[in-house]
């Protein structure tokens, strides 16, 4: 298995993690901050699954769907919440729904998680 393989599996057991802390979590105490967390990882890894979907042998079209679903999540979160760490805010002009996967490179690259 190569680099970038192990890479990802790495990252999906990583946000498998914070899923099961964001489910367990039925006191509803989960703050803006750590939901943001939560969306910006699950929608820097679907990217990354979307650039993968030829090597793991995935559905295009799925990978395509969640990637779009979880960059339009992370955005929308952004934008009721002000959350950003890359340059443009969620809510400049530049984001449209079309690009949102850019807004997504943003600020994983901002936070450190360098999709590809």
């Amino acid at each position: 298995m190569t680099e970038d393989l192990w890479s990802l599996l790495r990252s999906t057991c990583e946000l498998q993690s914070l899923i099961e802390l964001r489910l367990s979590d039925a006191a509803g105490t989960t703050t803006p901050e750590q939901e943001r967390e939560y969306r910006l990882r699950r929608a820097a890894l679907a990217q990354r699954h979307l650039a993968a979907a030829a090597i793991t042998r995935s559905d295009p079209q799925e990978a395509r769907q969640d990637a779009e679903l979880t960059a339009t999540m992370l955005w929308k979160h952004d934008t009721l919440h002000g959350g950003h760490r890359g340059l443009l805010p969620a809510k400049h002009p530049q984001w449209k729904a079309s690009n949102l996967g850019d807004y997504v490179r943003q600020e994983a690259d901002a936070a450190g998680l360098n999709p590809q």
